[in-house]
């Protein structure tokens, strides 16, 4: 009997051990209580992942380096602004504006969402949940009576190049008066201290003020060989205070200088330039259907390298399609080669030495500037897309 009872016994626990392991009813009994995962939000590839939720435009900011708070690569900034229909002129960004997200079509986008300029808005005397005031965008204010809207890069930098340094065709200095002397008698890098004296075949002197440039040199295609034209460096500017003589000699004096004068440097009529005008573009990514090549860093005289923030020319311009505010990478050939472990020699990959945004186009060539150097840029360094 007692036998019984215990095999009986062990049968029964091993029925219900197996029941245990095989429950014909599945509920599921929470260990812990577990909060709901976050909503996730993606961001595209481009912002930053420290990007802030709004930035207030300041005074001396340029649209490059408020492309920085925001963005990776600066130069995907045409791709993500989206211009606010409720202010004129939206794509311009002035002093007080405030940036902000908004979601377009599914996709995360940065757009002007106020102002604290009291002329580009007025304050509704309302704030948000967290503070911050609500501005109300007025669509008919003049743009005459606007601050001067931001660059896209520091006009301060640039100006020289952007409005004085010009590519010409061969030939030009034979039309244009020249610098001769200075009133001491010095024929040698003119101090300027003095006044000029500067020439002209007939004589005459029309205008009152004179850029003066000094012709460089031929430029040359270095992928083909073609002439690109010739490089007219600004080095000062002129000022007419006596009409020529008999002899066609005029006296002026110094007003402007960026490098000494010299003889037979150039007289080209001023052209008035609005500061910065010409400097209000988006940056984008260029689309080079081939790279471009470096010519030239352009500056003063016997500069054989550019560095952060010089302008430097490449081979291609309005003709191929280049436009101002285009954005590239600056890439060297490398000249190590490296040896295998059977002995095979190959060449090192093309490593990045910069990134460029061009400002001015010709039709052959561009001036870029120099926005990021990791190292010296020398011309045949080349300009690829980003």
């Amino acid at each position: 009997m007692n036998k019984w009872l215990s095999s009986s016994l062990v049968f029964g626990v091993a029925i219900l051990s197996a029941c245990a392991s095989h429950p014909t009813t599945h509920k599921k009994i929470p260990t812990r209580q577990t909060a709901a995962p976050a909503k996730l939000i993606n961001l595209a590839p481009e912002y930053r992942t420290d990007a802030p939720d709004r930035y207030i435009v300041r005074p001396g900011d340029t649209l490059w380096a408020i492309s920085a708070r925001f963005l990776k690569h600066p130069g995907r900034w045409k791709e993500i602004w989206h211009a606010n229909p409720q202010i004129k002129n939206p794509n311009l960004i002035y002093p007080g504006d405030i940036i902000s997200y908004i979601t377009v079509g599914g996709k995360r986008k940065l757009q002007i969402a106020g102002s604290t300029n009291p002329v580009r808005s007025k304050y509704t005397g309302k704030r948000t949940s967290d503070g911050r005031p609500v501005y109300k965008l007025s669509p008919t204010i003049q743009v005459e009576y606007m601050e001067e809207p931001i660059p896209t890069i520091p006009k301060d930098i640039v100006y020289p190049f952007m409005s004085k340094n010009l590519v010409l065709e061969p030939g030009f200095s034979e039309e244009h008066p020249y610098v001769v002397s200075q009133a001491d008698g010095s024929y040698i890098s003119l101090s300027g201290r003095h006044e000029i004296y500067a020439k002209c075949s007939n004589g005459d002197f029309p205008y009152e003020n004179y850029d003066v440039f000094r012709e460089s040199g031929k430029l040359t295609n270095p992928t083909n060989g073609n002439n690109l034209g010739v490089e007219a460096v600004y080095v000062g500017r002129l000022r007419l205070v006596k009409q020529a003589n008999d002899d066609g000699i005029a006296t002026l004096v110094q007003t402007d200088s960026v490098n000494p004068l010299y003889p037979n440097d150039i007289l080209i009529p001023s052209e008035e330039v609005v500061y910065g005008g010409e400097l209000n573009f988006l940056p984008k990514l260029a689309n080079f259907e081939e790279d471009a090549i470096v010519v030239k860093p352009i500056g003063t005289s016997g500069n054989q390298s550019a560095t952060q923030f010089s302008t430097v020319l490449i081979n291609q311009g309005r003709n191929e399609g280049v436009e101002a505010g285009d954005v590239f990478k600056i890439v060297r050939a490398s000249v190590q080669h490296g040896k295998g472990r059977n002995g095979e020699s190959f060449q090192l990959p093309d490593y990045e030495v910069g990134m460029a945004m061009v400002y001015k186009t010709f039709d052959d060539s561009s001036y870029a500037l120099i926005m990021n150097a990791y190292d010296a840029i020398y011309p045949g360094d080349r300009a690829v897309n980003p």
